[in-house]
């Protein structure tokens, strides 16, 4: 499911998107923003229960584990190199997703840890849907855009009798950030970005 809803992008927008082709746009912007959000903050976010992670313990990990998915609900199951391990004897769940191995270091090797654990937001910060929801909108705006303009870009003005048009150069999404048609509606300002960074995974840049 996405970050937002249509009736989010609708209320923003204040317009009704009630046809089949509009509902059906609409709700490919929000597909695009949620999966854009994830792809900045390396995070799925919405919460899943029971992910199974296989993890290779590099040389020098001793006794931190950092679990990649934040935040951290619960861990289920922890299996070292085949043996089940015990929670609060054999391994301890402490802040920021950090799995610590109790009275030894974890066994280095590939493919040595299997950890099933519970991770993400059952329900979904405001201020993410938020930055969905604009997002959301912008795609669907210049789906619009587009549409009234036959699906050229940069047109000021046109006329019926003997067809005349007038176009004006569009900037690319740069620092001003700018949209140049459909294809290039930006999904994230950088003001958005900001929003997010709380949310980002920074270790996996």
């Amino acid at each position: 499911m996405g970050f937002c809803t249509l009736d989010d992008v609708r209320s923003l927008l204040m317009l009704a998107i009630t046809a089949a082709d509009e509902i059906a746009t609409c709700q490919r912007a929000i597909d695009e923003a949620t999966e854009s959000i994830r792809n900045y903050c390396h995070q799925h976010i919405a919460q899943v229960v029971d992910d199974t992670l296989i993890i290779d313990v590099l040389h020098g990990t001793r006794t931190k584990i950092f679990l990649p998915e934040l935040p951290v609900v619960s861990v289920k199951s922890v299996i070292e190199d085949g043996i089940l391990l015990t929670a609060n004897e054999d391994y301890i769940l402490g802040q920021y997703g950090i799995l610590h191995r109790l009275g030894r270091n974890w066994t280095e090797g590939i493919q040595k840890l299997q950890i099933t654990y519970t991770h993400g937001y059952a329900t979904i910060p405001e201020d993410i849907t938020g930055v969905c929801v604009r997002a959301a909108a912008r795609v669907y705006q210049a789906s619009l855009r587009s549409k009234e303009q036959d699906g050229v870009m940069g047109i000021a003005s046109q006329t019926l009798g003997d067809y005349s048009a007038s176009f004006v150069s569009e900037a690319g999404g740069g620092v001003g950030e700018g949209v140049m048609g459909v294809s290039a509606a930006r999904l994230l300002l950088l003001s958005e970005k900001d929003i997010l960074n709380r949310y980002r995974h920074w270790s996996l840049q």
